[in-house]
């Protein structure tokens, strides 16, 4: 009996063996290399196995020539400095008949796609429209990065460059190859943003997209660092449904953005119909016009209508006072986004806004990241206007500098870094959902969402 035990333990001791081979051999040494028809080719890179020849004669095959394109825009004193371009350069199919040649050449090709150091690089724009918004995202990182051991000064290398898309290139280039950063982070431009894919791409290097329109690089080492618009439009269709919504009006100043009406549309699907007005917010009269347009429409609805307003609290007011007019004990779900957020939404009390709803990413003040001061009055749910106006842009460098301290870290080969960071749930930074995912599958980050409802002179999470 008891050999039976010793030998079925022994069995499975085995089979655990086998089927966690990759935790045996050591780190992940398998590379996506995207080939010069956009094609992602897996390769392993794993020295010692009986496959080994094979994995080196596919190595040979595509790497070095994604390698050598991603330095293309370094100097030639800098290519000379690598040292490895040339010897890569030399490898041939049939070194792979050796088997010690075999073994230092995907040894090689593995060492140039992990080592690191533990820097972050930063490319920002020299010349930013809103540099207020980028120091404050940048001030938030070194917060961060100091409450998690690290040296700012140290850790961080910025490049401020302008948006031509050549000087983008050379900089990631730098950062990765010469500098030997551990992730980066940038992409406010879309020149920018297109150069860091394309770099991470071909390097296998972790790269954070701070830009909710740039595409993303087409292996897994992009991910999008911004709050996503379409989970708010996710948590309004949501009650819109629930509410038995099926007509929707949207107003906004001319030029507004769109995205989350466009994405409420597509959230909702077939069988609502929706309408749309625009106005000029310096004008009165126009305002005006607007909002009487949709009255025929919005007074003949049989289902309870709702009115998306895509502006500030002010406009709000002054909104639902000329429907309130026009439309006396017409029940209307109104609804709105971050810019409804004041006190003035709801001070003095507005009979015709009861029960209205708006969507925002920052819930309760006193529950934001500790690393942010937020004056805080006796209501839990305000700040200052000064406050607010920057609260969106520490969160964002608060996940930055998060995110980077975790790929920083040593013990973890540098194209490895993304699998981990999409991998992980958010119970390291609990400031975002921690039952969710860092990342989703779109490589799209998490991040809190929450719904309002106003209720006499003060506004309710729902």
């Amino acid at each position: 009996m008891t050999f039976f035990r010793l030998s079925k333990a022994l069995t499975l001791l085995v089979a655990v063996g086998l089927s966690s081979s990759c935790r045996l051999i050591g780190p992940d040494r398998t590379v996506d290399i995207l080939t010069s028809s956009n094609k992602i080719e897996k390769t392993i890179l794993t020295p010692r196995h009986y496959r080994a020849k094979d994995y080196c004669t596919k190595a040979i095959d595509v790497i070095p020539a994604t390698l050598l394109a991603s330095i293309t825009s370094l100097s030639n004193e800098q290519k000379i400095k690598l040292q490895w371009p040339q010897r890569i350069a030399s490898y041939k199919p049939q070194h792979c008949d050796s088997f010690k040649k075999r073994g230092e050449i995907l040894s090689d090709f593995e060492t140039i796609f992990a080592s690191k150091t533990y820097r972050i690089g930063f490319i920002l724009p020299s010349d930013s429209s809103n540099e207020a918004a980028l120091q404050t995202i940048l001030d938030q990182v070194k917060i961060q990065l100091l409450q998690s051991g690290y040296s700012p000064d140290k850790t961080l290398v910025i490049r401020r460059i302008g948006k031509d898309l050549g000087e983008a290139l050379r900089a990631a280039a730098e950062l990765i190859h010469i500098e030997r950063v551990a992730i980066l982070i940038g992409g406010l431009s879309v020149s920018h943003a297109n150069a860091m894919a394309q770099l991470a791409d071909q390097t296998q290097t972790p790269a954070l997209i701070v830009n909710p329109h740039a595409q993303l690089g087409l292996t897994k080492q992009t991910m999008r660092v911004y709050p996503p618009i379409k989970r708010l439009a996710h948590r309004l269709s949501d009650h819109f449904r629930s509410s038995a919504v099926k007509t929707i009006t949207t107003l906004y100043p001319n030029g507004a953005n769109l995205d989350l009406y466009q994405l409420l549309r597509h959230e909702l699907g077939g069988g609502y119909a929706f309408s749309q007005a625009s106005y000029n917010p310096e004008n009165p009269q126009s305002i005006l016009n607007a909002v009487k347009s949709q009255v025929p429409r919005l007074s003949s609805s049989s289902d309870k209508p709702a009115v998306l307003i895509l502006d500030n609290f002010r406009m709000v007011r002054h909104i639902v006072n000329i429907l309130g007019t026009s439309l006396p004990g017409n029940k209307i779900l109104f609804a709105g986004n971050q810019q409804w957020r004041s006190p003035a939404l709801v001070i003095p009390r507005e009979e015709t806004l009861q029960g209205a709803i708006f969507v925002d990413f920052i819930g309760n003040y006193r529950n934001l990241p500790n690393s942010i001061e937020t004056p805080l009055s006796d209501n839990d749910y305000f700040t200052t206007a000064q406050a607010a106006s920057k609260i969106d842009y520490q969160i964002i460098g608060h996940r930055l500098g998060s995110l980077g301290a975790e790929a920083a870290r040593y013990g973890l080969n540098r194209h490895e870094i993304a699998n981990r960071l999409q991998s992980m749930t958010n119970k390291w930074d609990m400031y975002f959902p921690k039952s969710e995912l860092a990342f989703f599958s779109g490589r799209e980050s998490s991040w809190p969402v929450f719904l309002f409802q106003v209720a006499d002179e003060n506004i309710k999470e729902i």
